[in-house]
C-alpha cells in the first residue's frame, strides 16, 4: 500500500518490496518460536531433577530463542504495510521553502554534475578493492552504499577462505586431542566473529579486513599447527569438546551466503549508464527587470509538475538592481517529483524465481531459513540430550552447530535486505541561469507643448544578457523508503530545454516599456474627461452649472487668474468684470 495523494492519479501507488522478505522473517519466527517454547518445557523438567549451570542453560536459550522469534515478527510487521508520503524518497539536495532565497546544501554539485556532463564514482581504495573491481567491472557505477556491502562481503568472504584452508592445514598437523580441542574452540570464535562484527557494525559499514590484516591470516594458518600445542599444554582438557566439524561446516556455510550474495548483486548491476545533457543558450535584450523572467519560470514550472505536486526546489538567487549601471546574476534549480519507474511491480513467490533481479535473492533468503531451521533442531537436540548430573561427550557440539546456524541465518537475511528494499526513481532537473550587465534609464512618452496626458518611466536595460537553461531526466535508485537517493543516471531533454528557452525569450521580448491606462476603469475615466474638455470649448473653461453638478468650484479672474469670491462681480485685483453666466 502506498500514500494516495489525490484522487486523480494512483500513479505513485508503489507495491510492497518487502512482501516476499517477510514471509521468510514469519517464517524464521515460527521456527524460534517453536523451538523455544520446546526448551522451556524441557528445562522445566530438568530443573525439577537437578539444579545447575546445564540445567539452567536450556532455560536461558528458551528465552533468547523466544526474544529472537519475536524480533523477526517485529521486522515483517513493521514492513507489512508500505506507506509512500509526501516528500518521499528524500530529495537529492537540501529543499529551500516557498519564500528562502539561495542555494540548498548539495545544490552546487548537482549543478556542476549538469555543467560537466558526467557522473561522479567514488574510486574504491586498497588492493582487495581493486581486486573486487576487477572481477566485478560495473560496482564502481553501483551507490556508495552497495559498494560498502560489496566490500565489506568480498572482505569476509576472503578470511572465511584462508581460514578453511588454515583450519585444513591444523587438523592435518595436529594428532593431539588436547591442542586439536582448542584449536577448534579458537577457530570457531574467530568464524563468530567474523560474522558479528559487520552485523554490529550495520551492511554498510567500511571495510578494514586490508592486506595487514590477510596476511596474519596467512600466517596463523602456517604457524598455527605450532603455537596452538604449545599454548594448549597449560590450558585445562577440552577433549570433551570438539568443534572442529562445526567450524568447517560454519566456514563453509557463510563462505556460500557470501557466494549467493554476490551472485545476487550481479544480477542487479545496471550497465554503464547513459550520460546526455541539453543545454540552451541565448544572448538576450529586455527593458525591464530580470527578476520578471524567474517569475515567468515559475509558473511555467508550475503548469508541469509532476502529479500537481510541487517541484522540489534546490536554488532561487534573485538579481540584485541598484541605481546606475552594474552586473547581476540569478538562477533557479528544481526537481519535478520523482516517480517509480515503469518495471516496479508487485512480485510473488513466482514471479520472484521467474525474474533474474529477485531469484537469488530468493535463494539466500532460503538459505537463511534453512540454517534457521538447522540451528532450532540442533539446540533442541542437545537440551533433550543434555543431562545435568553427567555431561556426555559430543552433546555440546550441537549447542555450538547450533548457535553457529542461528548467526549465519541473521547473517543472510540482513545480506538480503538492501537489496530487497532497493527503489528506482524517474525524475527531471530544471537549471536556469542568468548573467548580464545592466543600466538604469528614465523614459518619457508624449509631445510636451501638444500632449495633455503625458508618461514617464525608470527602465532597467539589459543588454545581450546571457540565459543558459539545462534540463535532464535523472535516474535515480534509493535502498529503504528513508534511505538517501542516488544518482546513477542522467539523460539530457533537447525539446524541454529547448521550449523553456524560446518561452522566456518570448516573454522577455513582449515587455512593455510605456506607462498607458490599461483597465477598464482607467479607459472609462478617460472618455469622461475627453468629454469635459470637449464641453468647455477651446478656452477650456466650462459653464457653471456644469462645474456645480460635479461640486462646488474656486470662482477665478480670466486676465489674472486670480481667486475670487463666489458672489463677487469684478476681480479683486485688475477690476476686470467676471463672467456671472
Amino acid at each position: 500500500m502506498s500514500y494516495e495523494y489525490s484522487s486523480e492519479s494512483r500513479s505513485l501507488d508503489l507495491p510492497n518490496p518487502f512482501k516476499i522478505e517477510n514471509y521468510f522473517y514469519f517464517g524464521a519466527g515460527g521456527i524460534l518460536f517453536i523451538a523455544a517454547i520446546s526448551l522451556l518445557l524441557l528445562s522445566r523438567h530438568g530443573l525439577s531433577d537437578h539444579l545447575s549451570f546445564w540445567s539452567l542453560l536450556p532455560l536461558l536459550m528458551g528465552v533468547f530463542l523466544l526474544f529472537s522469534s519475536i524480533n523477526y515478527w517485529r521486522k515483517a510487521l513493521m514492513q507489512l504495510r508500505f506507506f509512500f508520503g509526501r516528500g518521499e524518497p528524500k530529495s537529492l539536495a537540501e529543499d529551500l521553502s516557498i519564500d528562502q532565497v539561495g542555494s540548498g546544501q548539495g545544490a552546487d554539485a548537482l549543478k556542476e554534475t549538469l555543467r560537466q556532463n558526467a557522473l561522479v564514482f567514488q574510486e574504491p581504495q586498497g588492493a582487495l578493492n581493486g581486486l573486487l573491481y576487477t572481477w566485478i567491472p560495473q560496482l564502481i557505477y553501483a551507490p556508495h552504499p552497495i559498494q560498502l556491502i560489496a566490500q565489506r562481503q568480498f572482505q569476509i568472504g576472503l578470511a572465511v577462505g584462508v581460514t578453511i584452508i588454515s583450519l585444513l592445514v591444523s587438523v592435518l598437523a595436529l594428532a593431539n586431542a588436547q591442542a586439536s580441542s582448542w584449536m577448534g574452540v579458537f577457530y570457531y570464535a574467530f568464524t563468530i566473529f567474523l560474522l558479528v562484527k559487520p552485523l554490529k557494525q550495520g551492511t554498510a559499514a567500511e571495510a578494514d579486513l586490508g592486506i595487514n590484516g590477510l596476511v596474519g591470516l596467512v600466517v596463523f594458518a602456517i604457524f598455527g599447527p605450532v603455537i596452538i600445542p604449545w599454548i594448549s599444554r597449560g590450558l585445562p582438557d577440552l577433549s570433551w569438546l570438539s568443534l572442529n566439524w562445526q567450524v568447517f561446516l560454519l566456514l563453509l556455510a557463510v563462505l556460500g551466503a557470501v557466494v549467493l550474495f554476490f551472485v545476487a548483486l550481479i544480477k542487479q548491476m545496471i550497465p554503464p549508464p547513459a550520460t546526455t545533457m541539453a543545454c540552451e543558450q541565448q544572448a538576450l535584450s529586455m527593458n525591464s527587470h530580470p527578476k520578471q523572467l524567474l517569475d515567468e519560470l515559475e509558473r511555467a514550472l508550475q503548469t508541469d509538475w509532476t502529479e500537481k505536486i510541487p517541484n522540489r526546489r534546490y536554488a532561487r538567487i534573485f538579481p540584485e538592481i541598484n541605481n546606475g549601471a552594474g552586473s547581476f546574476h540569478s538562477e533557479m534549480l528544481e526537481e519535478t517529483q520523482p516517480m517509480p519507474c515503469t518495471d516496479f511491480r508487485a512480485i510473488d513467490f513466482a514471479s520472484s524465481f521467474a525474474l533474474p533481479r529477485y531469484r537469488w535473492l530468493m535463494w539466500l533468503n532460503s538459505m537463511g531459513l534453512i540454517f534457521v531451521l538447522s540451528g532450532a533442531l540442533a539446540v533442541v537436540i542437545f537440551s533433550a540430550l543434555l543431562n545435568p548430573a553427567h555431561l556426555v561427550s559430543g552433546v555440546t557440539g550441537f549447542l555450538a552447530f547450533g548457535a553457529a546456524m542461528l548467526l549465519v541465518g541473521d547473517f543472510c537475511f540482513k545480506a538480503g535486505h538492501v537489496l530487497w528494499g532497493r527503489f528506482d526513481f524517474q525524475s527531471e532537473l530544471i537549471w536556469v541561469e542568468m548573467t548580464g550587465n545592466y543600466q538604469s534609464a528614465k523614459l518619457d512618452y508624449g509631445n510636451q507643448f501638444t500632449d495633455r496626458i503625458k508618461t514617464e518611466k525608470q527602465v532597467i536595460n539589459i543588454e545581450t544578457m546571457t540565459m543558459r537553461v539545462w534540463v535532464a531526466q535523472l535516474e535515480t535508485v534509493a535502498f529503504g523508503k528513508n534511505s538517501q537517493r542516488w544518482l546513477i543516471g542522467m539523460r539530457g531533454l533537447p525539446d524541454k530545454a529547448r521550449y523553456l528557452s524560446q518561452h522566456l525569450s518570448q516573454f522577455a521580448a513582449d515587455q512593455s516599456i510605456i506607462v498607458a491606462p490599461a483597465s477598464g476603469a482607467d479607459m472609462q475615466k478617460v472618455a469622461n474627461l475627453g468629454a469635459l474638455n470637449q464641453l468647455g470649448g477651446a478656452s477650456g473653461r466650462l459653464p457653471k452649472t456644469l462645474l456645480q453638478a460635479f461640486g462646488d468650484a474656486p470662482l477665478r479672474c480670466a486676465v489674472c487668474n486670480a481667486l475670487a469670491e463666489s458672489d463677487a462681480r469684478f476681480c479683486a485685483e485688475c477690476g476686470t468684470p467676471l463672467n456671472a453666466s
